[in-house]
């Protein structure tokens, strides 16, 4: 008699057809591996435990912590926020969290930012004197003046027609690329999936930081094909331009930097200023209609601006203070970078030596510690001669290119500020619906635009 005519019944013949002995060695070895990744997990979660290092809450199989984040029923902006604080009322340096199963330190003390490898934003292979110089006087005159000519005046006309977001958007990758020396109407599907790849959260971004070894796998972005064309044609053609195409391509010339290191530094550069730059100005826009006195002030500013008719250049624009000070107060309540993740170094308050670390810029910079009254919009606290601390203040993160990302995107931000409130002010269109954070993108975005009206002066 057979093993399966003695244990099963007639509805399963088919076994019959089975190696009991086959049988019998799956289910032991079944039982077995179940019972090891049982234990493995137990043994997986309980690892801040035996560090002695305060943690999370309870983590579940197999999402860790982060089961909300990557359901996408919860931003990583306010996820991270939320441990920052709970940490910070317990005064630690940092705590534990489960990425899946990989264990990650969320940092509290703001210096932990400048001690580890950027995988986000992307590390900047270019050196802090070389990126401070990309964007220099002639190179800003000549997008301002670019800018004047073909965009200003554009803009506050379609804002009392169309949706403010959809209309930024529209005129800030024409002003990019005016910037940058690209073509924007042959740019726009391949910029949008570029842009899409570069910032997306999905479940394969959370496994590649979960399982490094993933990465090796991954084809690394290529830059795009017609950026190569364009730096060749200039360099046969000994063709100039004051953009920063330009100014990368003459930093390639006499330096170690291939032409690939280049163009991936433009895109990098490219997609972080356009994508930074449209949200700073929705959020910008958002503060500046439910606070009338600000925006007042800085219609007045502007105002007294052209009273002078003064020809709008980047020296000019560095003198109007509350213009500055109200752009630098958008940094600091809605930082571009809100979550700064990098790979740790040997670090003595680090248990897990090569492991995660992440840090809420969002956390830091509405920390009361750091500034008074953090959840109000004052960009009077930008108006004194005190410099701003460099660790309380990331908006684009750490490293040389975080400071070239500012200034670029400052600069967008104040041209299309000054274009704006010359003309219009802002309000909120029926009340204003408050909106969440996007919890698709890295970046700080609202998930839909603020409900902005503008209307004539």
């Amino acid at each position: 008699m057979s093993f399966s005519n003695i244990c099963l019944s007639e509805p399963f013949t088919f076994l019959n057809h089975i190696n009991p002995h086959y049988l019998f060695y799956s289910i032991i070895i079944g039982t077995f591996a179940s019972l090891f990744g049982l234990v493995w997990i137990l043994k997986t979660y309980t690892y801040f435990e035996k560090q002695k290092v305060t943690r999370g809450s309870l983590p579940k199989f197999p999402f860790g912590n982060f089961r909300e984040i990557i359901k996408e029923n919860t931003s990583l902006h306010t996820f991270l926020w939320k441990y920052y604080n709970k940490f910070k009322r317990k005064n630690l340096r940092f705590g534990g969290l489960f990425l899946l199963v990989r264990p990650v330190i969320v940092a509290v003390d703001p210096s932990a930012a400048s001690n580890g490898t950027s995988l986000f934003p992307k590390e900047c292979k270019l050196k802090p004197q070389e990126a401070a110089a990309l964007l220099n006087h002639d190179v800003s005159n000549c997008f301002i003046k670019s800018f004047n000519s073909s965009v200003k005046a554009a803009i506050p006309e379609t804002l009392l027609k169309s949706d403010a977001a959809t209309v930024l958007k529209d005129y800030l990758l024409e002003s990019t690329c005016l910037l940058f020396g690209f073509q924007a109407p042959q740019l726009v599907e391949e910029i949008n999936e570029l842009l899409e790849e570069n910032f997306a959260t999905s479940l394969k971004f959370y496994l590649r930081l979960c399982f490094p070894v993933l990465q090796k796998f991954q084809s690394p972005p290529k830059p795009h094909k017609r950026l190569l064309e364009l730096m060749e044609a200039r360099k046969k053609n000994d063709s100039e331009a004051n953009d920063l195409i330009e100014a990368f391509t003459l930093l390639l010339n006499g330096s170690d930097y291939t032409v690939d290191d280049i163009a991936e530094e433009v895109f990098n550069a490219f997609l972080d200023t356009l994508s930074y730059s449209c949200s700073s100005l929705l959020f910008c826009f958002y503060e500046l209609a439910i606070n009338s006195e600000t925006q007042q002030e800085l219609i007045g500013e502007i105002r007294r601006f052209n009273q002078k008719n003064e020809a709008l250049t980047c020296e000019n624009l560095g003198r109007m203070e509350f213009l500055n000070a109200t752009i630098k107060e958008t940094f600091r309540k809605y930082p571009p970078v809100s979550t700064i993740i990098q790979q740790s170094k040997d670090l003595d308050w680090n248990p897990d030596k090569n492991g995660l670390i992440l840090q809420s810029t969002l956390g830091i910079h509405r920390d009361p510690q750091f500034y008074t009254k953090p959840e109000a919009f004052e960009p009077d606290r930008f108006m004194d001669s005190i410099p701003v601390n460099e660790d309380t203040y990331l908006p684009f993160g750490v490293g040389a290119g975080s400071q070239l990302r500012m200034r670029l995107v400052s600069l967008q931000m104040a041209l299309v500020l000054v274009g704006v409130f010359s003309h219009l002010k802002v309000g909120l269109r029926d009340g204003g619906a408050p909106f969440k954070y996007n919890s698709k993108l890295l970046y700080l975005s609202p998930s839909e635009g603020p409900h902005l009206e503008f209307s004539r002066i």
